[in-house]
């Protein structure tokens, strides 16, 4: 893998317990590099080199669950950390988790269920016994904002933050086309049918290892009908009187914050 210039430090995204570690820095807090992994390598699980971003090499390991940190370590929530870390290390962030989730769901084949070993250099775990290879696993998931004239359709489900709402969000079934998981989901979770379907863009979104496909639309026809096995509370808002928004960093934000855009210029 390549490497930058040696004088630059090495970034590590380093997660216990699905939080990641954070150093906490007299001005802001930051990612440990090089400096800080003395005193965390014997205790380390797994880790990979997965890649250069921001011109800085960055890795990713996990560290035992026992092990206790310095006073100027600590622990944050993966959705907070992406908060704390910013746009900027966003992709890197949600690649650790997702690479670091995958190595230690897969320690064993799930076809002969002996061990599997890492082929070094790689994103790769092979089978010791029948040679199976496993790798990081990508769901395919929709988005979609729905709009209904100044309105759009925003809902909550229970594994929400408090006051926080999103939109129409599925995975992909087998056998379907992401364009048809968008209406069946749609119908299924608030039984409204949608036209005028249009990509907008994606986002991976590490929760657990989804690859977020985002889609604007329009409403077509049907009364709002909740599906409560899936979420809690639907409604259309308008574009200045929208309830508690996803997290800035989502995709789902971004869907929002361009129809507010865009509505904010049409009723100047």
């Amino acid at each position: 893998m390549s490497q930058n210039d040696s004088s630059q430090p090495d970034y590590w995204f380093i997660f216990q317990n699905d939080q990641l570690l954070i150093i906490q820095d007299s001005t802001h807090p930051k990612l440990p590099t090089q400096i800080h992994l003395p005193a965390l390598e014997p205790q380390l699980l797994r880790r990979y080199h997965i890649g250069i971003f921001n011109q800085f090499n960055c890795y990713c390991a996990e560290i035992d669950s026992s092990v206790t940190f310095n006073t100027d370590m600590t622990l944050a929530p993966l959705r907070k950390a992406f908060e704390i870390l910013g746009a900027d290390w966003y992709v890197a962030a949600a690649k650790a988790f997702s690479v670091i989730t995958w190595d230690k769901n897969h320690q064993y084949c799930g076809r002969c269920g002996e061990t599997t070993l890492p082929k070094p250099g790689t994103f790769e775990r092979v089978c010791s016994h029948c040679g199976l290879s496993l790798y990081p696993r990508i769901s395919p998931s929709m988005i979609v904002l729905i709009r209904n004239e100044d309105k759009i359709l925003m809902s909550r489900s229970p594994h929400f933050p408090p006051g926080a709402y999103g939109l129409i969000a599925g995975f992909l079934e087998v056998g379907e086309s992401i364009e048809d998981a968008v209406h069946r989901e749609v119908k299924e979770e608030v039984g409204l049918t949608i036209k005028n379907l249009r990509y907008f863009g994606s986002q991976s979104w590490p929760f657990p290892d989804s690859l977020m496909i985002g889609f604007t639309a329009d409403y077509a026809s049907g009364e709002i009908n909740i599906d409560y096995n899936e979420i809690e509370t639907a409604g259309w808002y308008r574009y200045d009187n929208l309830p508690g928004l996803p997290s800035s960093l989502s995709i789902a934000r971004k869907l929002v914050n361009h129809f507010i855009a865009e509505q904010t210029n049409q009723h100047k």
